[in-house]
């Protein structure tokens, strides 16, 4: 029986084989195409009716895969970049594109609640923010805290809260931290009067009231003669005469109990205060406050770098303005240094070099191997070999010119030294013998090279005072010892000095400079010598070698530590025994319309102030008189997104300013600060203002604080800011003042109704 093979089944299979392979990488490759266009249902949908006609393809499997997992990461990508830059519309119809893929995706479903999230804390940011513009700071606390709830780690929620937290605690400060509220000027004339009586006239011309412990004497006598004192020096002074001490109860009521340590356990406010110091160091910070407070021994964490107080308010706000004052960044600088060493070499070699010496040799008889005594008999002319150097003729100039340059930049703390080295460490090997014979070597390294060695002082006037070091070293030549050590001569230049430069200021120091000069000849004896004929019969060489090395140094202040003014630097403590953050004494003139008095009379003192006698400072009404301080804007009438534009705030006064710190609230969203300038109204009279702004973005805050030298202050009307600004969307932009405290030179001024400037972006 025969069997035929035969070859159309095979040849059936192998075709539909290569049509099926074309076909599925044709739909593939079309899947691709629409993903990278971003089309990634379509490119998806392609795949899967691939599979579906063509089940046995490995490739469109693989590809309908691998096309779905790219596709759900890149919508994933895009939804997280439109959560990120408040699109939130946006991410959830691209979330929703990304779950019509593959809907049992977590990282989905966990993007879907996070964006969920996020549109409820941005929710409440607007609500605290409307809440906060309206002075219901509390209600915005709660709405604040309400976000981060829901997402606790959102940062602009996360300042907000900071800021209202420390506003609000400011505001509900214990009444002995504020003080009293009472600034008005007193006068009382007392002989040998009862205590009680005195604190009587007291609370009839100011308004305060007083409690008194059990153990106090209200019998005691007091005789006081004050014209035009503040009351809340006059309630210091009848107290510090009777060892009594006080408690502020509010801004209206003082306790008043013996100044003994029992009484003061029993009655003194206690406040624990922690301070995490960012710069200075826990141990100094704690010995400055022991040395200038008087207190027990602060808790100290040197690993937190933390101090730890448990004393009264008055005690507690001393030492939060000496921790302010103490605790300061240190200043830091860029030297910014180029090193340039300068060679110059000249090289010249001219004339003929003739032969210096030449020898003679006896030569053996033809065929013998050397010289013996008998040849030597017959030594002849013939038998001596001359032997003569060749002439030399030398046409040599060579010249070099090299920059050898160095342009470190490094940065350092005020009083840190920085180092710079730029060249090798040369090892010195060292043979030590012990007395068994055992031999070691040592090996030492010395730096040859160019070494820098700076130490900055940043002063707070923008001035760098640097300690400057710089040696140049080289390998002049190596020395064998006689021992075998090698060592090496060092060819070194060194400059020391002191500069003081401003920021920004080059100073070029040079003038280490080396020069050396070679001139050698080989000439025939005598006929060398000959004026210029001896030029023919001698060879002369001529070496000059020149090194200079410049150094430039400029100091660039990256972060300077700021300086106080006096009125941060100066505190009035009080006593030592009553320790207290106190206003400074200022010189308050007398008018009889203006002060509550308190009469004597034979005996016992009657206070002539009836009880509707009111003190009334004159500085105070005078300001008050002049009217409250008026604020306004000038801003475009036409805007447009992404142009940049100005807007000015301008003030005006009949009472005169000292200064005018203040806040401005403004949507970061869709306005961007770019830039804050001071305007003319307290620089009228030429004086000399202290001018410090901050813009926080993320917050949307403008905090700006102006404050003149002028000791008559300024007044009238003048534009107090100009703030640079850039629209990023179209839409209505407010500008809103949150804060003005403006400082009268008398008195306290009165502020006029804040404006709020509307702009429309088109």
């Amino acid at each position: 029986m025969k069997s035929f093979f035969s070859p159309l089944p095979a040849f059936s299979s192998l075709t539909l084989l290569f049509l099926l392979g074309g076909c599925a990488q044709l739909i593939r490759d079309d899947a691709s195409t629409k993903l990278r266009e971003g089309d990634y249902e379509t490119a998806i949908q392609g795949l899967q009716e691939g599979v579906t006609k063509y089940p046995e393809s490995a490739t469109l499997r693989a590809g309908l895969v691998s096309a779905q997992t790219e596709a759900v990461s890149r919508l994933l990508a895009q939804a997280t970049q439109q959560r990120a830059v408040g699109r939130f519309d946006d991410a959830d119809n691209t979330l929703l594109r990304a779950l019509a893929l593959d809907p049992r995706n977590e990282r989905i479903l966990a993007l879907q609640n996070d964006v969920v999230m996020q549109r409820r804390a941005e929710k409440s940011l607007d609500e605290a923010l409307t809440l906060m513009n309206s002075k219901k700071k509390e209600q915005a606390l709660r709405a604040v805290e309400s976000g981060l709830r829901d997402v606790p780690r959102q940062q602009e929620l996360l300042a907000l809260q900071r800021r209202l937290e420390a506003e609000l605690r400011f505001e509900s400060e214990p009444a002995g931290r504020r003080g009293l509220a009472e600034e008005r000027v007193i006068t009382l004339d007392f002989r040998n009067a009862p205590l009680s009586t005195v604190l009587e006239a007291i609370t009839r011309g100011s308004g305060i009231n007083f409690i008194l412990d059990r153990d106090v004497k209200q019998d005691s006598r007091v005789t006081l003669y004050l014209r035009s004192a503040r009351v809340d020096d006059a309630i210091d002074l009848v107290t510090g005469a009777h060892q009594l001490s006080r408690r502020i109860v509010d801004s209206k009521t003082v306790l008043l109990y013996p100044n003994t340590p029992e009484k003061q356990r029993e009655h003194q406010e206690q406040i624990i205060r922690v301070f995490h110091l960012g710069h200075a160091e826990a141990k100094s910070t704690a010995a400055l406050l022991r040395g200038m407070l008087r207190i027990k021994d602060p808790f100290v964490d040197e690993r937190a770098n933390l101090i730890a107080l448990r004393e009264t308010p008055e005690i507690i706000a001393l030492a939060e303005r000496l921790v302010a004052l103490h605790d300061v960044g240190e200043a830091e600088v860029m030297l910014e240094v180029e090193i340039l060493e300068i060679k110059t070499t000249r090289l010249t070699e001219l004339g003929i070099n003739f032969p210096n010496s030449f020898s003679l040799t006896p030569l053996p008889i033809p065929g013998a191997t050397g010289l013996t005594v008998s040849s030597m008999k017959s030594l002849n002319s013939d038998r001596i070999g001359v032997g003569v150097a060749g002439l030399l003729v030398n046409l040599r100039r060579e010249v070099g010119d090299f920059n050898i340059l160095a342009n470190p930049r490094i940065r350092a703390k005020s009083r840190e030294k920085a180092r710079i080295l730029i060249g090798d460490k040369v090892p010195v090997i060292t043979s030590n013998s012990t007395a068994t014979g055992f031999l070691s070597e040592s090996v030492s390294y010395l730096d040859v090279g160019i070494k820098l060695e700076v130490e900055p002082t940043v002063s707070p006037d923008d001035e760098v005072s640097i300690k400057l070091g710089l040696e140049v070293s080289s390998l002049a030549k190596e020395i064998r010892t006689a021992g075998g050590s090698l060592a090496y001569q060092i060819g070194t230049r060194n400059a020391n000095t002191i500069l003081r430069l401003r920021d920004g200021e080059t100073q070029l120091l040079a003038g280490l400079i080396s020069n050396e000069d070679r001139s050698s000849a080989n000439r025939v004896p005598g006929l060398g010598d000959l004026p210029v004929l001896g030029r023919l019969f001698s060879s002369q060489r001529d070496d000059f070698q020149r090194t200079e090395l410049v150094l430039a140094i400029t100091p660039r202040i990256l972060r300077n530590a700021p300086r106080p003014d006096i009125a941060q630097a100066e505190m009035w403590v009080g006593s030592e025994m009553a320790t207290r953050l106190r206003a400074t004494p200022t010189r308050v003139p007398m008018t009889s319309a203006s002060v509550a008095a308190a009469t004597p009379s034979t005996g016992l003192a009657s206070p002539a102030a009836s009880a509707n006698t009111k003190a009334v400072s004159p500085p105070a009404a005078a300001a008050a008189a002049a009217g409250p301080v008026q604020l306004s804007w000038q801003a475009p009438s036409e805007l447009k997104a992404g142009a940049e534009f100005v807007v000015t705030l301008g003030l005006a006064s009949n009472a005169p300013l000292r200064g005018a710190p203040l806040e401005i609230g403004f949507p970061a969203k869709s306005l961007e600060v770019l830039e804050v300038t001071e305007g003319a109204f307290f620089r009228q009279s030429g004086g000399a203002t202290s001018f410090t702004h901050a813009v926080n973005a993320t917050t949307g805050r403008i905090s700006a604080g102006i404050l003149t030298n002028d000791t008559g202050g300024a007044t009238g009307q003048g534009n107090l800011l100009q703030l640079r600004l850039k629209a990023k969307a179209p839409g209505p932009i407010d500008l809103v003042i949150t804060s003005l405290k403006p400082i009268a030179l008398n008195g306290v001024a009165a502020i006029g109704e804040l404006p709020t400037l509307r702009l429309d972006v088109k």
